[in-house]
């Protein structure tokens, strides 16, 4: 009875362990990663893996376009509904086709980090066939059998979420822990 407790209790703690050590990271995009567009946004959306925090200037989206000048004139709005989805309104004139990059940063509600990148997309409108890039920067597993999302390795050069390492630790502390546990009361004596 007590090492089924002792092994229920570490799992329970390794698998909160792995959600303390990520950060917020895009999940969904648009306009996507890499995309040419024909026609230009007039929104950026980034949904993000974790909540955020509300606190003030820690989570916003910049725009630049390929002259590095910030065509952004307002900043970011978490939405009330979703504190996963940031987004920020583009002007409507003043811009002009080219390479546009997106430059995010979050404070994650769930452990207080902070996590910042970048995106890009091409506004073409001679484009021939428009390429919507990776909108889907995470790809997402329902966590159990649901239909949110839980974070998975990221697409591209990134290691993931950075989290394998310390899960693996985690893991292995846990099985030591309970192995031990389990050790110790059975070779206790009973009188």
């Amino acid at each position: 009875m007590r090492a089924a407790a002792i092994l229920a209790a570490v799992v329970a703690s390794l698998a909160s362990l792995s959600t303390a050590f990520a950060h917020s990271e895009p999940a969904k995009v648009n306009p996507g990663d890499g995309a040419i567009v024909k026609e230009m946004p007039t929104v950026i959306d980034i949904i993000m893996t974790q909540d955020m925090a509300r606190q003030a200037e820690a989570n916003d989206i910049d725009v630049v376009d390929d002259s590095g000048r910030e065509v952004t004139l307002i900043s970011a709005v978490i939405d009330n509904n979703d504190r996963k989805h940031i987004s920020v309104t583009l002007p409507h004139s003043g811009l002009r086709p080219g390479v546009y990059t997106i430059k995010w940063k979050t404070l994650s509600a769930d452990d207080g980090d902070t996590a910042e990148g970048t995106l890009s997309f091409t506004w073409d409108p001679n484009v021939a066939q428009v390429q919507p890039g990776r909108v889907n920067l995470k790809e997402t597993v329902p966590a159990s059998g649901g239909n949110g999302p839980a974070s998975a390795p990221s697409l591209g050069g990134e290691s993931g979420n950075g989290t394998s390492w310390v899960l693996l630790a985690a893991v292995a502390i846990g099985m030591f822990v309970a192995g031990s546990g389990t050790t110790f009361l059975l070779v206790q004596k009973r009188p």
